[in-house]
């Protein structure tokens, strides 16, 4: 099967420390990690606040045979940050048509708020983002690595 349920951090500013942390005490293996400066260089257009350029934009950790994902801010940018809002299911697969269509069967429950509609963006051609009916975030990623055997 070419689809995973993976659980996404936000750190809040702490996601280089938390990834070193994690390393050292969970024997977790950092297999990707992007800054925001690295975001700028394939999106040029992309607004950089000072002092962010090396935040973690999206990083990925191997903990045994699970991942952790991990970023610096929350799924909802105007949201403030509590604990709570700091996690997400990232829900990622090879199968373009499986995201589509768990994204529309989410979609079609009245209580589901969308809160990035399903599209391409600079890191996939299907990403987007929903609030379940009991607050939790469910991000919907189309990675073609997947079937390819790179887990980024």
């Amino acid at each position: 099967m070419n689809y995973e349920v993976v659980t996404f951090l936000s750190m809040n500013g702490a996601g280089g420390e938390a990834i070193e942390f994690y390393t050292r005490h969970l024997g977790a293996k950092a297999v990707y990690t992007v800054t925001y400066e690295d975001m700028k260089k394939l999106d040029p257009t992309m607004v950089v606040e000072e002092g962010k350029e090396h935040w973690i934009s999206h990083s990925v950790l191997e903990v045994g045979v699970h991942k952790i994902m991990l970023a610096e801010e929350t799924m909802v940018p105007d949201e403030r940050y509590l604990a709570g809002n700091h996690m997400s299911l990232c829900l990622q697969s090879a199968d373009k048509w499986r995201i589509e269509s768990m994204y529309e069967s989410l979609t079609q429950d009245a209580r589901t708020e969308v809160i990035t509609p399903l599209g391409p963006v600079v890191f996939s051609e299907a990403y987007g983002i929903v609030r379940d009916p009991f607050g939790i975030l469910i991000q919907l990623t189309y990675d073609k690595r997947l079937a390819e055997g790179d887990n980024h």
